[in-house]
């Protein structure tokens, strides 16, 4: 039955727990100084619509580019483990450390975990250029739409009299 089982690895278990806390530090101390930089993003809206939009844009490429670097980098992890799955026949592959205590599976069910992380890192690795690509497609977007309502704002006295000169009539 010990066969089975593949036993965990305590400092490997030590140092993720390390990483993970650390983790968690780093995002508490950057949340504040992330919401301090929105919130006059906010403040120059009121004085510079065109400046703030900018700014916002900014923030949300680079966010979303982090966010895709780590799901690309997560997707390959998974992709390389999947391949040594099959490779081997079992998962975890021989040589892999984890961080509890682990049934061994072979034959049928290394092959369906093997799968199950290609179609898992497949789907991240799409959601990581869906989020590359919409910002800069949402920009696009919004200056067309801007740009359209732009040409729309003209007064109504403007409009009536760009109509009259157009017809030929005579303006005030």
């Amino acid at each position: 039955m010990n066969q089975d089982i593949v036993p965990a690895d305590k400092n490997l278990r030590k140092k993720f727990f390390i990483f993970l806390g650390l983790s968690v530090i780093a995002v508490l101390i950057v949340v504040p100084y992330f919401n301090g930089y929105l919130e006059q993003i906010k403040q120059a809206f009121k004085e510079n619509p065109e400046v703030a939009f900018k700014k916002s844009m900014f923030v949300l490429k680079a966010t979303l580019s982090f966010v895709s670097l780590l799901l690309v980098m997560t997707g390959i992890y998974l992709m390389v483990l999947a391949r040594r799955t099959l490779r081997s026949g079992q998962y975890p592959p021989p040589g892999m450390r984890v961080i509890r205590d682990t049934w061994l599976r072979t034959g049928t069910q290394a092959k369906v975990s093997a799968i199950s992380l290609i179609v898992i890192s497949c789907i991240l690795i799409v959601l990581a250029f869906f989020f590359l690509c919409w910002p800069y497609a949402f920009e696009t977007t919004v200056s067309k739409k801007k740009s359209s309502d732009t040409k729309r704002n003209i007064s109504e006295k403007e409009r009536g009299v760009i109509e009259l000169k157009e017809k030929g009539g005579e303006t005030k």
